[in-house]
């Protein structure tokens, strides 16, 4: 019976240790590694792109107000043109 134990000690040893060993633990380790990824570092990535997005949107409104507040000067330097250039026409006409 001791004999047998032995015999059934030294399979399992090699079991773990012999080559297929290795195989298990490049799955375990890549299966841990996956874990990881998934349950911690994606989540710290889509918080971080949320943020840039949040940015982006705030830098856009910005953008579409000083849009608009040029518009508006543009607006108003075509109106006072015009108006310089009927000036100058009616200049032009009494001369």
């Amino acid at each position: 019976m001791v004999v047998e134990d032995i015999e059934l000690i030294e399979l399992i040893l090699q079991s773990v240790a012999g080559p297929a060993s290795g195989i298990v633990v490049a799955i375990l380790s890549m299966g841990a590694f996956g874990y990881f990824l998934i349950k911690f570092l994606l989540p710290q990535q889509e918080r971080g792109l949320d943020k840039i997005l949040e940015s982006h949107a705030d830098d856009r409104k910005s953008f579409e107000k000083s849009i608009m507040t040029m518009s508006k000067r543009i607006d108003r330097v075509e109106d006072s043109l015009e108006e310089v250039a009927k000036n100058v026409s009616i200049i032009k006409e009494r001369i």
